[in-house]
Order: structure tokens, then C-alpha cells, then sequence
């Protein structure tokens, strides 16, 4: 069978709140599904959320990514659509940075943190990453969600700045803090840190538009103002 049409729909995908919701109850240690030791959360939410995804339909046992990415997603480009879907390494969910060891630093996401940190990259840069389904196989499942193709080229670091800084009002922070790939930038405003700002994941349209497709945007508490020097 052709891989594109085994590729799921676009009238079947789901808001991203609406699935973090859902999953809230079935994922959170002291949930009404019953608790979840902490040396086995991370297997026990996959497994869970496979068993949810059945049960909604909308896991896609077997489906996998066309072409290889890059440290935290696979990709298939959906020619239909204009769009693409985007896989979680298996039984993985990205990354999320966290403040516990004094310092800002990634670490392996949850999938419930997966789903709070692109919840909040919609927000942030009025993005519509949807959420597809569960892919993959039974024991390494992968997450789906699926964002516009957005035709430019890469932005460059000063054209990044002027928006996130004189646009959307945050603060660039120092090096050090510039958490992702090499050449990384990270941003922060009360609230609120943006990390892995590099060019090659924000795009600049044909009419000049700066817009990120790829970030790591995390919520700060006091404590991680602190540490950011906000």
C-alpha cells in the first residue's frame, strides 16, 4: 500500500487540550486510574496511553515516520494536506527543561509534559500543532501530532531576536542558559523561558513573518525566575 495513504486524516485529529484533559486523570500519579509507582512512571504512561489510544480509536499500530529526523521527532510529510506529522522517538516524548538541580536543564519528557510544553508553544506563537494518535509498535509506541508546512527559509539570529524580544517581550538570556543544539538561544519573561531558538527552527515567510516552529517553551515558578535572573 502507498505509505501516503496510510497516513491518518485530518478530520480525525484532536485539539491538543482536549487530549491533555483526557490524559490528565489516566497519567497523573494519584489519578482515578490508580497510582503509578515513581520507578515506573515513564513505562506505565506509555502504557496507558496506548491502552487509551485503542480505546479511542485512534492508535495506529505499525505506522511509522518516512524519514529520519532529528533528536526528538521522526517525520512524514503528508503531500495531501500540506502538512506534517510528527513522531516521538519511540517510547519517548521529547524533552522538557527543568530547574530541581539549581540550574535550568532537559531532561526526558513525560508525555503529559510533552503535551503542556506544545499546549503552551501554541499559545505563545499562535501555532496549531493537533494531536493524531499513538504509531509505532505495541511496546514502543510513538506520539503523533501533526503542524502546517510553513514555505520560507531559515531566520536569522538577529531577525529571531527583534521578534521574540521587541515583539513578544521576553529577554534574551546568557549563554549558558541556551539549552538544545549548538547555537541555541533561549529567551524568558515573567512566567515563562523559551529554549532552542536557532534558526533552523524558526521560519521567515515570503511576506517577512518570523514564525517558530520548533521550541521548548517551559512555565516558571519563582524559583525558576530566580534562577534565570528575571
Amino acid at each position: 500500500m502507498d505509505e501516503q495513504a496510510r497516513l491518518p486524516r485530518p478530520d480525525r485529529d484532536r485539539p491538543l487540550a482536549e487530549v491533555f484533559a483526557e490524559l490528565s486523570g489516566r497519567l497523573c500519579p494519584g489519578g482515578p486510574h490508580g497510582e503509578i509507582d515513581e520507578w515506573s512512571i515513564y513505562d506505565e504512561s506509555f502504557r496507558r496511553i496506548v491502552a487509551w489510544a485503542q480505546e479511542c480509536g485512534c492508535y495506529y499500530q505499525g505506522l511509522k515516520p518516512l524519514r529520519e529526523g532529528g533528536r526528538e521527532h521522526d517525520l512524514s510529510y503528508d503531500e495531501a494536506t500540506s502538512t506534517w506529522l510528527k513522531f516521538t522517538k519511540p517510547s519517548a516524548a521529547g524533552y522538557m527543561v527543568a530547574f530541581d538541580a539549581g540550574h535550568p536543564a532537559m531532561e526526558p519528557a513525560l508525555p503529559l509534559e510533552y503535551f503542556e510544553r506544545l499546549l503552551l508553544h501554541n499559545e505563545l506563537f499562535e501555532d496549531t500543532v493537533r494531536f493524531v494518535g499513538i504509531g509505532g509498535e505495541l511496546h514502543q509506541p510513538r506520539i503523533i501530532t501533526r503542524q502546517e508546512d510553513i514555505v520560507g527559509d531559515p531566520a536569522n539570529e538577529a531577525e529571531i531576536g527583534v521578534m521574540m524580544e521587541r515583539e513578544l517581550g521576553f529577554r534574551r538570556l546568557a549563554e549558558r542558559f541556551a539549552l538544545g543544539y549548538a547555537n541555541s538561544m533561549a529567551f524568558a519573561r515573567p512566567g515563562v523561558a523559551v529554549f532552542d531558538l536557532r534558526p533552523a527552527n524558526v521560519v521567515r515567510t515570503a511576506d517577512g513573518l518570523i514564525v517558530p516552529i520548533d521550541t521548548i517553551p517551559a512555565k516558571l515558578d519563582a524559583v525558576g525566575e530566580r534562577l534565570l535572573g528575571l
